[in-house]
């Protein structure tokens, strides 16, 4: 699944069958291998708070569900989602070969099903290709290094990979 696809579903608890929000955004670790938590919004003008995603109990095709209440607060009180990045900063990071060629930026981070670990970047490709299904991909194993700057680094090999037509 694609981590955007978890916007705007809704956060149900399963104690007394509640819509307590919606998912805003999607929080990861400093190397965007997996997904830490998410930031969750009661309503247009209420401040996010945090869901861990400890606190999850399932992901399902509609909506979030959680034990109870207690499963969101301010993103503040744990510890787990301190420095935690989000989804947009995933999106908008340009990938770079260690030999220094631009190869994109991401268009979407692919997750496991179970939304804890990213499997894979997808790269902005022309709406042709990305409607025919050709968008590149990049595995997340392949990725070396990312910096604070919004930058990714893959190696050499990647590039080559994709500039041969791999996705």
């Amino acid at each position: 699944m694609r981590a955007d696809e978890l916007k705007g579903r809704a956060v149900v608890t399963l104690a007394d069958a509640t819509k307590i929000g919606w998912i805003d955004d999607v929080l990861f670790d400093a190397n965007y291998r997996a997904v830490l938590g998410f930031r969750v919004k009661a309503g247009r003008l209420s401040h996010p708070e945090a869901l861990p995603r400890a606190g999850v109990s399932a992901i399902g095709p509609d909506a979030v569900t959680v034990v109870d209440h207690s499963a969101v607060n301010d993103e503040d009180r744990f510890a787990e989602l301190t420095g935690a990045l989000t989804l947009d900063s995933a999106q908008h990071m340009k990938v770079v070969t260690e030999g220094g060629e631009l190869l994109g930026m991401v268009k979407a981070v692919e997750l496991d099903d179970a939304a804890e670990h990213v499997q894979a970047y997808t790269l902005d490709a022309p709406l042709l290709d990305r409607l025919r299904g050709r968008a590149p991909q990049i595995q997340a194993a392949d990725v070396t290094r990312f910096g604070a700057g919004g930058i990714m680094i893959v190696p050499n090999a990647v590039g080559e990979h994709l500039r041969s037509g791999g996705a």
